[in-house]
């Protein structure tokens, strides 16, 4: 609830006549002002928390809350990949999953492997005290090794690193030289793309080395951006060759060589604040009971309040000789319990709150949004969080609140909450389109495209137009596009090889 209050306050404003300052009047006037409560405040915080930092805050309120109660089950957890941070190679490699050197068997059970991992530091620390012999390069390599990132790259120059250590520049680059040779996973250690696939090429029986090597070392970027036309100038070689080597080095080479061995932290787990599934043909909610604490005051404590107020005053019972301070003292207990369970009282409102919202919602969308959960994502309705407010009878602010962060895991998979509110796309002759079935629709094509003929966004623009009669502006393709991380028709497109 909002506490508005009315406050009376004395205002003192310059006096202006005909442009000039002639003096100050004070007078007295009445504002309302729209205030929060704390308990609002924390209100607010919970509706907002996912199940993962709902539950880290009741196991912290708990500990400073003798009164609170909240036992915690073992949570289903679902594990998902977090994907490293893009490098800037050529677009086939940001979702190339093609990994050539893999020390972890792939057969073995996942589980097991959850268990039985090991981490690229522990993996490179073993690799180099088999090859080195010295405890002073053993040290300097250890400490390249634990500035590494989770690609495999090296984040300090070997001059930082000599600075920190107190060694010569020469060693360290020496050193580095061991561990980037002692790894069974070549490219590891490498301070920047280019060293990283040179390195690599140095263990791989290819034809072609000093093509490959020439464009690694002077025709990267210009191979990303696919201007074939240079590169094959600068080499004397034909378009379809420079698109051999391209495809070479995407089938052979790993611009993020880290990602063969488990990363310590590498490793989210999706718990969904919801659960939906499809029982006897209809959609029901389902409380996820795995992740969600049970909340409760502890009895004892609410047995001494009710004790202390039905035997009345303390200072006029006859039955206990206590003196004063004994009296004071036992009051100051019942006094702080009475808070405490208070607070306990409004944090299980809170998050019963919290759980009656997140229903409605989900509730809502099953009902509104039926045709996606039956055919999919092409089905799904334009939606926005004011008429999901109307239509529940939420302040707007609310559903932004509760749908932010929030994961819902339906017969199809996990969704953001915040992914069933697209905006609406307006169309001539017919209802409003989802933005969202829009990216659906655009992915689809650019996949069914020849690769050696792409579309342009004015093309895909008419392909939607003709084939989806939906009408969509270049500029928009343009943007969706961007969006999806897909690449421009220059980028995507592949050169027909010359039959000799």
């Amino acid at each position: 609830m909002n506490h508005v209050i009315i406050s009376t306050c004395t205002t003192q404003e310059w006096k202006i006549v005909e442009g000039f300052i002639v003096g100050q009047e004070i007078f007295i006037e009445q504002k309302q002002i729209l205030n929060l409560t704390p308990q609002m405040h924390q209100s607010i915080k919970v509706l907002q928390m996912n199940m993962i930092e709902l539950n880290h805050w009741l196991e912290q309120e708990s500990q400073g809350n003798p009164i609170l109660e909240v036992e915690f089950d073992d949570p289903i957890e679902i594990k998902e990949t977090k994907e490293p941070d893009n490098f800037y190679f050529p677009s086939e490699w940001k979702n190339n999953e093609r990994i050539n050197f893999k020390p972890i068997d792939e057969e073995k059970n996942q589980q097991s492997n959850l268990s039985q991992t090991v981490t690229l530091y522990d993996h490179l620390l073993l690799s180099l005290r088999i090859s080195v012999k010295d405890e002073i390069d053993y040290k300097i390599g250890e400490y390249i090794i634990g500035n590494l990132d989770q690609n495999g790259y090296l984040v300090m120059s070997c001059l930082e690193i000599s600075r920190d250590l107190n060694i010569p520049e020469k060693r360290v680059r020496r050193v580095l030289a061991m561990v980037q040779n002692s790894s069974v996973v070549p490219g590891l250690g490498a301070r920047s793309l280019k060293e990283c696939l040179l390195i690599q090429l140095k263990y791989l029986k290819l034809e072609e080395k000093g093509l490959l090597k020439k464009i690694i070392l002077f025709y990267l970027k210009e191979l990303s951006e696919r201007k074939f036309k240079e590169i094959s100038q600068a080499l004397n070689v034909s378009y379809d060759k420079v698109q051999d080597l391209l495809d070479i080095l995407v089938k052979n080479f790993d611009p993020k060589p880290g990602r063969v061995c488990f990363q310590e932290g590498e490793v989210n787990f999706l718990i969904p604040d919801i659960i939906v599934k499809k029982i006897d043909g209809e959609y029901e909610i389902i409380e996820n009971k795995g992740v969600i604490p049970s909340i409760k005051i502890n009895p004892v404590y609410q047995n001494m309040i009710l004790q202390g107020e039905s035997e009345g005053d303390f200072k006029k019972r006859e039955a206990f000789a206590f003196n004063e301070e004994q009296i004071d003292e036992q009051e100051k207990t019942i006094a702080y319990i009475k808070r405490k369970v208070s607070q306990a009282k409004w944090m299980i409102r809170c998050v019963e709150r919290r759980r009656k919202t997140l229903f409605d919602i989900t509730q809502f969308i099953i009902h509104y949004q039926q045709e996606f959960l039956e055919k999919g994502v092409a089905y799904l309705k334009p939606l926005s969080m004011k008429m999901a407010a109307n239509s529940l009878g939420y302040h707007e602010s609310t559903i932004s609140r509760a749908v932010n962060g929030k994961k819902i895991q339906l017969p199809k998979g996990f969704y953001d909450l915040k992914y069933f509110f697209s905006k609406a796309l307006p169309q001539d002759d017919q209802e409003e389109i989802s933005n969202e079935r829009i990216k659906s629709l655009l992915k689809k094509h650019v996949s069914l495209e020849d690769p050696h003929r792409p579309y342009s966004d004015q093309e895909l623009s008419e392909v939607l137009r003709i084939k989806e009669k939906i009408s969509v502006a270049r500029r928009t393709i343009t943007k969706y596009r961007k969006v999806l991380n897909i690449s421009s028709s220059k980028i995507r497109k592949k050169y027909i090889k010359k039959e000799n």
